[in-house]
């Protein structure tokens, strides 16, 4: 019998930690295919896959396919190139073309041909080893493998190694044998490549052309360890018999580090690995069966692994440093678990505790048992209370306590310290107790269905209630002297000045059914729940108190980080441990978790790791750069919101809304990663992404434009067209109405009216064009407004006149000027566009004519100051150029004569060469003063508008200037011997 016992014993010592999670992606799973080449991790972010005939990219959530790629071999192999440039190219079979992946997108370029002028023979099949794992084979065909590394490149062929320097171009071949199976065992660490010699039990180092033998550690050289080598990862690692190691390099060193023990891997075949080491997940690809994602755990589960029995953990005490013990006489460590004494199983595990001799205290079928330290807790007594029911066990504040019931009664007995044979005090409660605090030397808080009573040990009696009809399950008191409380399906609360305050819950609502609460170094508060063990900070939950429309933010740990089962076990006492070394210890479904709190990572996203560049509209994927436009008349719209997140994505509560729209409010975005739109109105809107990067609370905030296009009978400007439209048309309506009964009697009015009215359209229209636009239009007036004042006047003297004659020639006079006035206004459009035309005229013009124009249209003009107009310019003389600006330039240069000359004479003259074209126009007016005639000179002659800084002379001259220019002439301004000016202008042929 003892030798079976002993055999018991022995079989219950085992290990069952748990160092890592596992999840698998197969065909049946998520993936399109089970082939899995190779493996890396963007500078961004986000993991990428290659595959047969198509690329994979790896959120930590979604997969996103990319396959529709013009090659005509689609067998996707290795990745090499550069993460830091965001340059990584994936080849396939043919190596013609390969992928480039950039900017999280891959795109199809040539390949570049490389040759390698130092191998043998100038023609040989050269392959490029960017990886080394089980699945590499060198085949005899390939004439050199070759390393290319920064400061140069080795190649492997005829049994021997050579190598070139990149700067000097140099060759050394290395006086070694170094036969080609030998590259199975090849692996590199920055510039330095090792090639394990099993045989030897060294490294052969190869750096910049030299090699020597190196000493390391014998996992390296043992010939049952596989190596795999990746160099755009930069990652290496040994593999023996399940276990993983992972290789580094530094100050010259070799050092292994030990990752988990994936026994299966042996049985595997391993295409590609990668170890991201943030979130602690090793990637494992395998061409057969898929993708192995083994995520390290900061969490360890302690089992007993007995037969038949149920792995259901409740209450335990700490027992030595590192370890806690149950009734059952099992005491948990860690990674493994060892049975003490013998004990049945048991069915009633919420109560235990230590009294003052060391002796166990639990409760056990109605009983209170006692095992004594003294016989190795072999031993022990048993207390029953007759035809009574214990509910609970309680030491706390030096007291030793028990909770009855009988018959719907319930009783509180307090004993004498540990002497649980004499009863001190007999508490009788209305309700039932769940759990104890002494709150001071006087004051006990009894927890039940009905809240917390508060006990007067001094006056026997209850004197305060607090938080009636709330079922408290546990009062936690932190080091801090808070006071907080767990309840049944009610949520957390906090104890304030004999008030209960409730806590914000977490998203989920989990916490409604929280457990206990341990508080850590860090004032982070750590609280099992049936739905996984949460995490916050004190200062968050307080400082949300006092305002509370700031959002609390809880880190939720579920199996995925390493539990056996997301449901922690509460109504116990004690419900959690803090060990001797720091571990905090809490009861499970499935086993003790044990962790240390400051070796658990919190993970969370960089501040600028989230893009928004996918959308599917109607059902068609596209691509977004700056903004989302969706056409009218969409139906639904897929926002996708690409965050690289490899844990629980309700940790960082990643949220959107719709800034714009009506009840605008933050949606929770899921697993998916997609925000919706369906049916939204027109307009134009910003998606509001935010999410936590930081255990601070504090969210980060990025806004995408959208912008849903209406109809145009939706459109603001078309209504506002509809209502000016109807406006205008009964505007027009009273217009022409009124018009029509003008007509009649103001028919020369109205034209001028009308004359007028079409230069301020044009004027209007040209304030949109360039500052001398707008001078040039102002000119127009201004070039107009002398014959136009001319036939104002001849019509008032015209009225005043009672004078046949006198009238006949002012009608004359009138007549003449109006029909000059009104040729010159045909030819008012292209006057208007002066500035935009080109001198690039084909046809020849004569000055004679051009002259004479202008001549008629200001003849009455002079002849009513006595002033005579003489056109002596040569009736053949023509030139080639812009006839509009020609006539612009007479017209403003003749305009000036006739308004400064009276009693005189204006006299235009030519000359030419086969060089130029010279008119002269000369008067014998008031002429220009010195400082005029220096000022336009001086203006003439410095070309380029920029220098036209006009002084108060007058527009009309700066624009002749302007116009001058635009034909490449030159006007220039003398005194007229004996009185008026002389304007010269020279024409280049």
């Amino acid at each position: 019998m003892k030798l079976l016992s002993l055999i018991v014993l022995l079989l219950f010592l085992c290990s069952n930690g748990q160092s890592y999670t596992m999840q698998r992606y197969t065909m049946d799973n998520r993936l399109p295919q089970n082939s899995i080449k190779d493996i890396v991790k963007d500078k961004y972010g986000f993991i990428w896959l290659s595959m047969e005939g198509q690329i994979l990219r790896y959120d930590g959530s979604n997969f996103v396919r990319y396959k529709d790629f013009k090659l005509n071999n689609l067998s996707f192999g290795d990745f090499y190139g550069s993460i830091n440039n965001d340059s990584m190219v994936v080849f396939n079979n043919s190596e013609k073309k390969n992928l480039l992946i950039s900017r999280r997108q891959p795109k199809v370029i040539s390949h570049k041909k490389e040759s390698y002028p130092d191998g043998p023979s100038g023609t040989g099949i050269y392959k490029r080893l960017v990886k080394n794992n089980v699945t590499v084979r060198y085949v005899s065909f390939i004439d050199s493998y070759f390393v290319q590394l920064k400061t140069g490149i080795y190649y492997f062929e005829n049994n021997s190694i050579i190598y070139v320097d990149r700067k000097s171009n140099q060759r050394i071949k290395l006086n070694l044998d170094f036969p080609r199976n030998r590259l199975k065992r090849l692996f590199v660490h920055g510039e330095n490549i090792f090639v394990a010699d099993s045989r030897n039990k060294k490294l052969l180092q190869l750096y910049r052309g030299k090699y020597s033998y190196v000493d390391a550690a014998a996992m390296y050289t043992d010939p049952e360890t596989k190596i795999y080598w990746q160099q755009i990862t930069g990652q290496v690692f040994m593999i023996n018999h399940g276990k993983i190691y992972r290789s580094q390099f530094s100050e010259g060193k070799l050092s292994l580090t030990y990752l988990l023990e994936y026994m299966n891997i042996d049985k595997e075949i391993s295409g590609a690995m990668f170890y991201d080491d943030a979130p602690r997940k090793l990637y494992i690809g395998s061409p057969i069966n898929g993708l192995k994602i083994l995520s390290l755990s900061d969490f360890s589960v302690s089992k007993k692994n007995l037969p038949y029995q149920d792995e259901v953990c409740y209450a335990a005490l700490p027992f030595g440093e590192n370890s806690v013990l149950t009734q059952e006489g099992i005491r948990y460590y860690n990674n493994r678990s060892e049975k003490l004494y013998k004990a049945p199983q048991s069915y009633d595990k919420r109560y235990i505790f230590w009294d003052d001799s060391g002796n166990l205290v639990y409760r056990e079928n109605n009983s209170i048992h006692i095992r004594y330290k003294n016989t190795g807790f072999t031993k022990y007594d048993s207390i029953s209370f007759d035809r009574k029911e214990i509910d609970g066990l309680y030491k706390n504040g030096g007291l030793y306590m028990v909770s009855v019931s009988d018959r719907n009664k319930f009783y509180l007995y307090i004993f004498d310290r540990d002497n649980f044979k004499k009863t001190e005090r007999i508490i009788p409660c209305e309700d039932n107790i769940d759990t104890i605090l002494r709150y001071n030397e006087d004051l006990l808080y009894l927890g039940g269905s009905n809240g917390i009573g508060v006990f007067s040990l001094s006056q026997n009696k209850i004197i305060e209630r607090i938080g009636q009809n709330l079922p408290v399950k546990q009062i936690i008191k932190t080091k801090d002297g808070n006071i907080w409380l767990t309840t049944y399906n009610q949520g957390m609360y906090l104890l304030k000045d004999h008030k209960v305050i409730r806590i914000p819950a977490d998203k989920n609502d989990f916490l409604a059914n929280a457990h206990h609460i341990l508080e850590d170094k860090n004032s982070n508060l750590w609280i099992s729940s049936n739905n996984g063990l949460f995490k916050i900070n004190k200062t968050k939950i307080l400082r949300s108190l006092k305002a509370p429309q700031e959002p609390v933010t809880y880190y939720r740990y579920t199996k995925e980080h390493g539990f056996l089962n997301n449901e922690f076990n509460g109504s116990a006492d004690p419900d959690a441990n803090i060990l001797e070394d720091g571990q905090f210890v809490f009861p499970s479904m499935e086993g003790f978790v044990f962790f240390t709190p400051q070796n658990v990572k919190a993970y969370f996203p960089a501040a600028h790791d989230l893009y928004v560049e996918r959308a599917k509209v109607d059902g068609k994927m596209i691509r977004l750069k700056d903004d989302l436009l969706l056409e009218c008349g969409y139906k639904n719209a897929d926002i996708y919101i690409d965050i690289p997140y490899y844990s629980n994505l309700e940790n960082i509560y990643l949220q959107a809304k719709l800034i714009g729209e009506e009840n605008s409010q933050w949606i929770n975005i899921k697993n998916d990663r997609k925000f919706r739109l369906s049916n939204t109105e027109p307009g134009k809107y910003q998606l509001l992404i935010r999410f936590l990067s930081s255990e601070t609370g504090k969210f980060v905030y990025k806004s995408f434009p959208i912008e849903v296009e209406a109809y145009f009978y939706q459109t603001l400007s078309f209504k506002i067209l509809v209502v000016g439209l109807i406006i205008l048309i009964f505007v027009i309506g009273i217009q022409i109405r009124t018009n029509f009964l003008r007509l009649k009697n103001k028919v020369l009015e109205n034209t001028l009216v009308h004359r007028d009215k079409e230069l301020q359209e044009t004027n209007n229209k040209l304030k949109s064009e360039s500052d001398y636009q707008k001078k040039l239009v102002e000119s127009i007036s201004h070039d107009i407004t002398t014959p136009v004042k001319f036939i104002a006047l001849l019509s008032q003297e015209l009225t005043q006149s009672d004078d046949a004659k006198t009238q006949k020639k002012y009608f004359d006079s009138i007549y003449k000027t109006s029909e000059q006035l009104y040729k010159f206004t045909l030819s008012l459009k292209e006057y208007t566009e002066l500035y935009k035309q080109e001198n690039n005229m084909k046809d020849e013009y004569q000055i004679y004519d051009l002259i004479e124009t202008k001549k008629l249209l200001f003849e009455e003009i002079a002849a009513q100051k006595h002033t005579f107009i003489y056109n002596f310019c040569d009736h053949h003389l023509t030139v080639k150029t812009n006839k509009n600006i020609l006539l612009a330039v007479f017209h403003n240069i003749i305009d000036n004569a006739v308004k400064n000359t009276s009693d005189g004479e204006i006299i235009i003259t030519s000359a030419s060469s086969e060089q130029y074209v010279e008119i002269n126009i000369a008067d014998t007016g008031s002429g220009m003063s010195a400082e005029q005639r220096t000022y336009y000179s001086e203006l003439s002659r410095k070309k380029g508008s920029e220098h036209l800084i006009f002084k108060n002379y007058g527009l009309g001259l700066h624009m002749v200037i302007q116009l001058m220019m635009k034909i490449n002439g030159e006007i220039t301004f003398h005194e007229n011997i004996p009185k008026g000016t002389l304007i010269k202008i020279h024409i280049t042929l």
